[in-house]
C-alpha cells in the first residue's frame, strides 16, 4: 500500500487482514514497513496467501520504502480525496 502519511494505510490493510475488529489498536505511525498476510479462496477450489507490505508515508521513508515494492505484484494507492 502506497500512499501520504495518515491516510488510512494501515487501517485498510489491517482491517482487510485480520477482520473488522482486529484494528481495534490505537493508530500509530508506520515506520519503514509493516506487514499482514491474509489467505483468500480462490474458486472451485484453490487459496492463495496474500503478503500485504504497508509502507510508511513519511517522506524521509521514501528511500527505503521504494525497494520495497520493486518486485511487487500489484499496488494499492490510497489517498485522501479532502487534501
Amino acid at each position: 500500500a502506497l500512499g501520504d502519511a495518515a491516510v488510512g494505510k494501515s487501517s485498510l490493510l489491517r482491517c482487510f487482514a485480520e477482520g473488522p475488529c482486529g484494528g481495534a489498536a490505537a493508530p500509530c505511525p508506520t515506520v519503514g514497513v509493516e506487514f499482514y498476510s491474509r489467505t483468500v479462496p480462490l474458486p472451485p477450489h484453490g487459496r492463495a496467501k496474500l503478503q500485504l507490505w504497508d509502507t510508511a508515508g513519511q517522506e524521509r521513508f521514501r528511500s527505503i520504502t521504494r525497494s520495497f515494492y520493486r518486485s511487487a505484484a500489484g499496488v494499492l494507492l490510497v489517498f485522501d480525496l479532502t487534501d
